[in-house]
């Protein structure tokens, strides 16, 4: 039996601008108050005994369903963190296998292609890498 209670209040500021603050409350108790329940024995007097049972059950409802989203949070976490972390594998992997490319065409005779890969190799990582950090700084 959710109770809802609401209550305003304006001040003035320093500045002199009107504020108006508002606090809610909600109650989210799911038995009703003890007068209800009084009112309710006198109807039936075994009232009582179903809303206590049916409040068991709601409750036990409401833990269970926490759990769920709960367990589906970590579950979406663990996912989430083994997707990057093999990008993260593959992107080193496929960054080690160009540079090696570019040392391998220095090698051969070709410095000019293998410059150019390895600094294509280069740029393109370091732009990931800022890209990266940027997303991370504004979550």
């Amino acid at each position: 039996m959710a109770k809802h209670s609401q209550q305003n209040r304006l001040a003035k500021a320093k500045t002199g601008e009107i504020l108006l603050e508002q606090n809610n409350a909600f109650d989210d108790s799911l038995l009703p108050s003890a007068e209800e329940l009084g009112k309710l024995k006198e109807i039936d007097p075994n009232i009582v005994k179903w809303i206590m049972d049916r409040t068991e059950m709601e409750q036990n409802a409401r833990i269970e369903f926490n759990k769920n989203r709960i367990r589906l949070s970590e579950y979406d976490l663990k996912k989430t963190h083994r997707f990057n972390f093999t990008a993260l594998t593959y992107g080193f992997i496929i960054f080690l296998a160009i540079l090696t490319m570019s040392a391998y065409f220095i090698y051969n005779g070709l410095p000019i292609t293998g410059t150019i890969f390895a600094g294509t190799a280069i740029i393109v990582g370091a732009i990931y890498f800022i890209k990266a950090s940027i997303a991370h700084k504004s979550k």
